[in-house]
């Protein structure tokens, strides 16, 4: 469910590099953890975002910054902007630094000269199969595709009911319910989890 748009001054990559610069900021690479490891979303999630995610590269024939018109022979700049629907707060700082990694990776440079803008939208500006995607339409289109986590679970990790991502538990975002404590990788979830318990409680 992400929009990925990166720009690159013209003339810096051919077109098997702008491909490879494109997969590297897949959704499925992009949402898995800082080193590569263990994913911390569930991979049936991760499967629902990649399948949504949309990633383009353009090259742009006129950029200036700083004042001055670039010189394509003085390597590459990065512009990326990175729609994430509702939760641009939540995946701001994970968005940034992996996107600005896998730029270093590319451009073999451990400080890119790149810019990462993180994008949220309001609720209901988000359009999928014809109709506005509110956060717990898109919440339960989350629930729907968890298919449980891809590793054992830490005793200093929590499972996110709804979304099934695996939380260190000092950030997780608790709720204590019915003698039970929950932990939440977000307060999206959490709100979505405790609405749903609502709704089957008055249903009884």
């Amino acid at each position: 469910m992400l929009f990925v748009e990166l720009l690159v001054p013209r003339g810096v990559f051919d077109e098997r590099e702008r491909r490879s610069l494109a997969l590297r900021l897949s959704a499925r690479r992009l949402l898995s953890s800082a080193n590569g490891e263990t994913m911390a979303a569930d991979p049936g999630v991760i499967d629902l975002f990649d399948s949504l995610s949309h990633v383009v590269v353009r090259e742009e024939e006129v950029w200036i910054a700083g004042g001055r018109l670039l010189d394509p022979a003085q390597g590459p700049w990065f512009v990326v902007n990175v729609i994430v629907g509702m939760w641009g707060k939540e995946m701001s700082e994970h968005l940034v630094s992996r996107i600005t990694a896998e730029l270093a990776q590319a451009a073999g440079d451990p400080e890119p000269r790149a810019v990462v803008h993180v994008i949220s939208l309001p609720e209901g500006a988000y359009g999928l199969h014809g109709r506005p995607q509110r956060s717990s339409d898109v919440l339960a289109l989350i629930e729907q595709a968890k298919s449980g986590p891809a590793a054992p679970v830490a005793d200093d990790m929590v499972v996110d009911p709804v979304c099934g991502a695996t939380v260190p538990l000092q950030e997780a975002v608790m709720l204590e319910r019915d003698g039970r404590t929950y932990g939440f990788c977000c307060p999206h979830c959490r709100g979505h989890f405790v609405k749903q318990m609502g709704d089957a409680e008055a249903s009884r």
